[in-house]
């Protein structure tokens, strides 16, 4: 019997998805403070990265990949975004076992990690 194939290690992540919510026409008067509070997340190393997707997936228009000890936490993050306090979005949260990250595939014009 061959041997079983080894564990592949995992670090949990929380992937937060920003469906539009019911007052998503006012999304331009929130769009500053939400991009501060991601620039926050980023100076404490709280969100591995982020954006707006090509086209909306299950109703979600952009999200955010979370570096969190619990899905509370993933919870009490997202509800301090404004987007989410002006109802503009609502957070959903997935929980995602990331395996690795390539860095050499990452884009240049993001700079490197000091």
């Amino acid at each position: 019997m061959a041997d079983a194939p080894a564990e592949i290690p995992t670090v949990t992540y929380f992937l937060v998805l920003l469906q539009r919510g019911e007052n998503h026409a006012a999304a331009a008067e929130h769009f500053a403070a939400h991009v501060e509070f991601v620039g926050a997340m980023e100076a404490a190393k709280t969100v591995l990265l982020g954006g707006s997707f090509g086209s909306p997936i299950e109703g979600a228009d952009g999200g955010y990949l979370l570096h969190v000890a619990s899905r509370a936490e993933a919870e009490a993050v997202a509800a301090r975004d404004p987007l989410v306090r002006a109802r503009v979005c609502e957070a959903r949260i997935v929980e995602w076992d990331l395996v690795g990250i390539c860095r050499g595939a990452i884009d240049a014009a993001f700079g490197e990690e000091g």
